[in-house]
């Protein structure tokens, strides 16, 4: 296929898959609050100033702006068949409800889909799309199946590629801006020329798929590589296991607390969440209340907002900027209540994220720590290409699905990586 490149690039976001199992944490835990953690904590700074919760209940934190970056790469206007040709699968035109402007292209068929655009004309002329300084980012809407994977491919002309997969949670069915990180690659692409783009979705066997596309961008990426460490549902193997090999390393991460588990058997005391937020870890919003989709939307309020104040209430009103979804579950209300609450949210995607500025802050994939070797190899495409990697663990050790030993294994690989460790917060505030 050989067409004249595109003049129009009006792109916006994007919803993709992973490498990785559906990641999970604990379902609806059967502990309350222990009293005798009760007690106030004040987070304080080097200079001795506190960041306790601000009792007024007002903003200290000037939120990111909302909005597109980036260029659009296609908009899906006008004629789209002039442009895209379906490999598997059919296309159509959607005028009803796009994402954005006065259409978008919905893709159908069954197990997969896909559809190619070449950027490479016959006189050679504009031929290509330049992604060395970029990321890419799509919006998707998924009517069937009710969770897929999405994936892209990036070719240069010598048939060399990159891959981004990305997969999306099963109840976020309306337009969704996802950025797509980089999973694999075959041979070395140009991609200061990028002449093909394929898109495809994903489902189990047999399974209908019917899902929307609009606005293909590209986001600026930036200058070097970063990793995150996530640990999800307070458990005690971030104070006991990771700690130590950060504070060697003069490294901090993020855990999410389960304000319900405090002191708990495993799980975090207040006294350990303290000495981590000293050395720069950040507390962050994980609701002790599993699958919040499911719930009505006062239920899932309630929840949000009960969990930040408790991180606001003892003194980590820092990290409670964040939010981690449980069981990376999220739809439309959810996101909602997220984004009133919180500057960021961070849901398994089963890939890299966008280093210098996601384009949509509250769909921040992760990728989940089982695999040492999984995880290393996404670090190395992440330092190549100046991508974030959010790792997220639960317990570590024996009889835990990460042993010590393959969880050194990462920690000494990215010590080694060109890439930088971040916090939530380093991160959320470097943008």
């Amino acid at each position: 296929m050989s067409r004249p490149l595109s003049r129009r690039r009006l792109l916006a976001t994007i919803g993709a898959a992973g490498t990785f199992s559906v990641a999970g944490c604990s379902g609806v835990l059967n502990t309350g609050p222990d009293s005798n953690n009760a007690a106030d904590r004040t987070e304080s700074n080097e200079d001795g100033s506190s960041n306790a919760a601000n009792p007024s209940g007002t903003e200290t934190q000037t939120p990111i702006p909302d909005g597109p970056v980036g260029d659009v790469i296609d908009d899906f206007e006008e004629s789209v068949s002039d442009r895209w040709e379906a490999d598997a699968g059919s296309m159509r035109i959607d005028s009803d409800s796009p994402m954005n402007g006065s259409q978008a292209l919905v893709l159908e068929g069954t197990e997969q889909v896909q559809l190619t655009q070449s950027f490479f004309s016959d006189d050679e002329s504009d031929s290509g799309v330049d992604l060395s300084t970029h990321d890419l980012s799509m919006a998707v809407r998924f009517e069937e199946p009710t969770r897929g994977k999405v994936q892209i491919h990036a070719r240069s002309i010598d048939g060399a590629e990159i891959v981004a997969k990305r997969f999306l949670p099963k109840e976020l069915d309306g337009w969704t801006q996802l950025d797509f990180g980089y999973t694999s690659e075959s041979g070395d692409p140009s991609l200061d020329s990028v002449t093909e783009i394929v898109v495809a979705v994903h489902a189990e066997a047999g399974q209908s798929i019917t899902v929307g596309i609009d606005e293909l961008r590209k986001i600026p990426k930036a200058d070097t590589g970063k990793v995150m460490f996530q640990f999800d549902d307070s458990v005690a193997a971030a104070y006991e296991k990771a700690f130590p090999e950060f504070k060697k390393r003069g490294w901090s991460g993020g855990v999410a607390v389960m304000p319900e588990v405090t002191g708990k058997d495993k799980r975090l005391s207040l006294e350990n969440m303290q000495e981590m937020a000293d050395a720069g870890w950040d507390m962050m919003s994980h609701t002790s209340i599993d699958k919040l989709p499911t719930r009505p939307e006062e239920e899932q309020q309630s929840a949000i907002e009960g969990s930040k104040q408790y991180l606001s209430k003892n003194g980590f009103e820092k990290g409670a900027r964040h939010f981690v979804a449980p069981n990376g579950r999220v739809d439309e209300t959810t996101i909602e209540q997220i984004s009133d609450n919180h500057l960021a949210n961070y849901m398994f995607g089963g890939c890299p994220a966008n280093a210098k500025r996601p384009s949509n802050m509250y769909t921040i994939p992760r990728v989940m720590g089982k695999s040492a070797a999984e995880v290393t190899d996404l670090v190395d495409i992440a330092a190549k290409h100046n991508q974030l990697v959010i790792i997220q663990y639960h317990h570590i050790g024996p009889d835990a699905p990460t042993s010590m030993d393959g969880f050194k294994q990462v920690v000494n690989h990215v010590e080694n990586a060109d890439v930088e460790v971040v916090s939530p917060s380093k991160f959320v505030d470097s943008i």
